[in-house]
């Protein structure tokens, strides 16, 4: 199992039973990201994903906000104007590793997201398993109307959830989408509110935490290799992902409560 990083200033993450905790702790900026708040997240999902303790995580935010983006304020320029392609190299392994950690571990996200969700911290709720929203939080992806493009997965998250139309509508004219609409565009999972949110996130995290691990997590996988599949390989992958999911002990303890008409007892095994 790959061992948990060193956890940074603006980071909270703990371990209550079979849920990992994840909060962005920097409620003083809306929980903007720091350069070591994107490495250790990274880590954290890697973590996560091969810890057999951990049956979903948890992602939110301290405060009345989700999180305001990157913390570009945070980064005092050099004295030296750095070499071409600097951003390309540093994005490689920053903001280009954070997503696609999120979208391939097998083990299930949620992220509950109030008031704003802005830049990188809208790719973060959108590359969650399921993000549910306040109905009056505010989705901004902001990038042209400060100049420059999208980046994190923005332009391939988007289209994928809200279609192409919306996404030209987010990220080439920078519109403020509320969380009703965004739930009504199926950019998120759903949209309650402000005071209903605590709630209906704890009660989705509790279901995922009480639900065949090994099945949920290979379904997450064959719906995200699905985006670019063939057919014939799809159904590969699905033959695959059964064989594997037949052979696990929560597929036998369905077989079990059935038999004795009682509710299965999934341990995520």
């Amino acid at each position: 199992m790959k061992p948990y990083p060193e956890i940074p200033e603006g980071l909270v993450v703990e371990h209550d039973g079979p849920v990992l905790r994840v909060r962005l702790d920097r409620p003083e900026r809306r929980n903007s990201l720091t350069d070591p708040i994107v490495y250790a997240l990274v880590d954290v999902i890697d973590a996560a994903g091969g810890d057999e303790a951990v049956r979903v995580v948890h992602l939110t935010g301290t405060g009345d906000h989700f999180c305001s983006g990157f913390d570009l304020g945070g980064r005092a320029p050099g004295p030296d104007r750095p070499r071409v392609g600097s951003i390309h190299r540093r994005m490689h392994a920053h903001v280009n590793r954070l997503i696609p950690a999120m979208l391939t571990t097998q083990t299930p996200i949620v992220c509950t997201a109030p008031g704003w969700i802005i830049g990188l911290g809208l790719d973060l709720a959108l590359a969650a398993d399921f993000t549910i929203v306040a109905d009056d939080a505010r989705l901004w992806a902001p990038f042209t109307t400060f100049g420059f493009t999208p980046d994190s997965g923005a332009s391939w998250l988007i289209p994928r959830l809200a279609g192409v139309a919306r996404a030209k509508e987010m990220l080439m004219l920078g519109t403020k989408v509320s969380g009703a609409d965004a739930a009504a565009w199926g950019l998120v999972h759903r949209a309650v509110p402000a005071t209903e949110l605590a709630a209906a996130s704890d009660e989705l995290v509790a279901r995922l935490a009480a639900a065949p691990t090994v099945a949920l997590g290979l379904t997450k996988l064959l719906v995200h290799r699905g985006l670019t599949a063939d057919l014939d390989r799809h159904l590969a992958d699905e033959a695959w992902a059964m064989e594997v999911s037949s052979r696990s002990d929560d597929f036998k303890e369905y077989g079990r409560a059935t038999r004795e008409k009682r509710d299965p007892d999934f341990r995520g095994r």
